[in-house]
């Protein structure tokens, strides 16, 4: 019973020396997308470049590039693409995914300098605007968990 009670700590103790820290931010970029129709259906292709903040979380804010494609119709819109965010030696890159319901998702697949050991998941609301704005701009507002290890 002792061995149990502490093995049990053990592995609490260790579960939380990796849990990830909570993250949130916002990326805000000038629409720069393609969509060519065919019947019932479209195809779409985005390459929206701007900048990121940061809400929570050990992240800098800074430039990000959001790069994708997918098909939209009356059944939804689906695609997936990748967001590299930051420049230099410290970016970290996500693979994203839009589903026909429900929020995005994203998933860490890369990073380097001070952030070289990301891991890491979450979800993302986007939509599009352009009230005051000369052109329509895009808003993607994003949330997760993060571990970085070195």
């Amino acid at each position: 019973m002792i061995r149990l009670a502490v093995l049990t700590i053990i592995l609490l103790a260790s579960g939380s020396a990796f849990a990830g820290e909570r993250i949130s931010g916002t990326n805000h970029y000038v629409l720069h997308e393609e969509i060519w129709p065919a019947p019932n259906m479209t195809y779409w292709r985005q390459d929206n470049i701007g900048t990121f903040s940061v809400k929570e979380g050990p992240l800098d804010p800074g430039f990000v590039r959001c790069i994708g494609a997918g098909f939209g119709g009356p059944t939804g819109v689906r695609g997936e693409g990748i967001c590299i965010f930051g420049s230099g030696d410290d970016t970290f890159t996500w693979a994203w995914r839009r589903h026909k319901e429900g929020p995005n998702t994203w998933q860490v697949i890369d990073a380097t300098g001070k952030y070289e050991g990301m891991t890491g998941r979450g979800k993302a609301f986007t939509r599009a605007t352009s009230q005051g704005l000369k052109l329509p701009h895009r808003i993607t507002d994003w949330e997760g968990e993060i571990e970085v290890r070195k």
